[in-house]
């Protein structure tokens, strides 16, 4: 009787075991990080400062991680607020190697150190929209849809962009029309993608990636459905 009542005791410690470990996984897997943007009645003025009085309400993101070099840490931080009119951000990159080209044309600054933002309606990227600055504020935009279908001739229309090279880095700051953005289908809520490049040299290789959240691959791949995070305005 004791060597069955054991063996019971015994099968239903494994059984809450596997039921532990399968619902940490699942967790584990929906723990995607989530924006909520606060929603201000002001503007910011696009010229590459962070002035404490424009900013201190914005939410604020630090340290994108490397999902592709574990070892490299990273600095950056990104604020973000949406007003009556405009989504406004600002990345402040931390940056003592910035690698840039001269500009011909804007797929030269696939080759730069770079912030990028990625917007989708939803997480199925049948058509996204793309910008990408470098530390001068020269600018890749386009729209895609998934996989890598990329029409390089888009741009948005409304954006509002500076650039500063500090002593430690370099700050990117703009804003997107809402209208604009609402007419491309991102409203309230929207998926995005908060990624950053660091080249260390012009080497097209020697370069490691950041996001805000860790894609599943096992490639450097930003275009992709899990690169993204819900995005939602604070009312």
């Amino acid at each position: 009787m004791n060597k069955v009542s054991n063996m019971i005791k015994i099968e239903c410690r494994n059984i809450y075991v596997l039921a532990a470990t399968l619902l940490l996984f699942s967790c584990g897997n929906s723990n995607q990080p989530k924006l909520s943007l606060p929603l201000l009645e002001k503007e910011i003025k696009v010229d590459g400062v962070i002035d404490k009085g424009e900013w201190e309400q914005a939410i604020l993101f630090e340290n994108l991680v490397a999902p592709w070099n574990e070892n490299s840490q990273d600095k950056t931080t990104f604020r973000a607020f949406v007003s009556t009119n405009t989504f406004n951000f600002v990345f402040q990159v931390r940056d003592n190697t910035i690698t840039t080209v001269p500009f011909e044309n804007e797929l030269s600054v696939e080759s730069e150190d770079r912030v990028e933002l990625f917007f989708s309606s939803d997480t199925t990227l049948a058509k996204y929209y793309c910008i990408e600055i470098d530390p001068n504020g020269n600018v890749l935009d386009y729209s895609a849809k998934y996989y890598r279908e990329f029409n390089q001739s888009w741009n948005f229309s409304s954006k509002e962009l500076a650039s500063k090279i500090t002593d430690n880095g370099y700050i990117v700051e703009g804003k997107i029309s809402l209208n604009e953005l609402n007419e491309l289908g991102i409203s309230n809520p929207f998926y995005l993608g908060i990624f950053r490049a660091d080249f260390k040299s012009n080497m097209a290789d020697d370069v490691t990636w950041y996001s805000w959240i860790k894609p599943k691959s096992s490639a450097p791949d930003f275009h992709i459905p899990s690169a993204f995070g819900k995005t939602e305005f604070k009312e």
